[in-house]
């Protein structure tokens, strides 16, 4: 593990880069067993992510960054949380719920909350600090630009159309944006993971997204949140201090 803290160090932009293609190769073996078998690939949604977010908490444990991945310690600026609480629902307040067995629920909020804490896990809990380096405005919107490249590998399970892929990847970056400044304001990475969750149940639930959609959320409506999100995540960045921000290389001690 010293060598990867090394590594880490001294390349942080290579070391993000290398686990952001690390983490969807883990699926890999899952999905082409189930090719070769000709089995139902529905129970990989829950299986992949459950199995990625063991393998990032383990990263971060074993690398000694519990506390500087925002996994334990007090949250600060709570009042910040308000915004994402808040714009989460638009889905719901606009369309409504769709009709979904209490199995299948019970099946995507797993699905959705391992999903959660494995994409926080990476790009708020280890590819931000990291890419702090480059400084706060740089570590965020390359840990964002990398976080919503990693959503391409969503086209085992979905088929976009290229206006799709472009509204896709804008909402994420957004997203990442806003959550990457909320991380560093209030130096936690649990309440990304419950909003994470939250945001993601809500397009399954209202039928927007996933695999009860019964009417996709206009596109226009997508990319105004899209932008709302990066706009509000750079406003919270101008006021990250020096303080805020967690240090690769610091102890965990001296973290506290």
């Amino acid at each position: 593990m010293d060598a990867i803290r090394g590594f880490a160090e001294k390349h942080p932009f290579w070391f993000v880069v290398a686990l952001a293609i690390l983490q969807p190769i883990i699926a890999v073996p899952f999905v082409v067993a189930s090719k070769a078998l000709g089995t139902e690939i529905t129970p990989l949604r829950l299986i992949i992510p459950t199995v990625q977010s063991v393998f990032v908490l383990w990263l971060i444990w074993a690398l000694g960054w519990w506390r500087i991945s925002g996994l334990v310690g007090p949250v600060r600026n709570t009042h910040l949380l308000i915004y994402p609480a808040l714009i989460h629902f638009v889905p719901a307040l606009l369309y409504g719920s769709v009709q979904i067995s209490a199995g299948w629920i019970l099946f995507y909020f797993l699905a959705i909350l391992a999903t959660g804490i494995s994409e926080e896990g990476f790009a708020r809990g280890i590819a931000l600090p990291v890419l702090l380096k480059f400084g706060k405005w740089g570590a965020v919107l390359m840990a964002a630009a990398i976080f919503s490249a990693g959503h391409l590998t969503n086209a085992a399970f979905e088929e976009f159309t290229l206006l799709e892929w472009i509204d896709k990847f804008g909402s994420t970056f957004g997203f990442a944006v806003l959550y990457g400044a909320l991380f560093l304001r209030t130096g936690s990475l649990l309440p990304l993971i419950y909003l994470h969750t939250v945001e993601d149940y809500i397009y399954v639930t209202s039928g927007t997204a996933g695999p009860f959609i019964a009417d996709q959320l206009d596109i226009r409506i997508h990319l105004a949140i899209a932008t709302a999100n990066g706009m509000v995540g750079l406003l919270l960045l101008t006021g990250v201090t020096d303080e805020d921000i967690p240090r690769i290389g610091r102890s965990e001690a001296a973290a506290t």
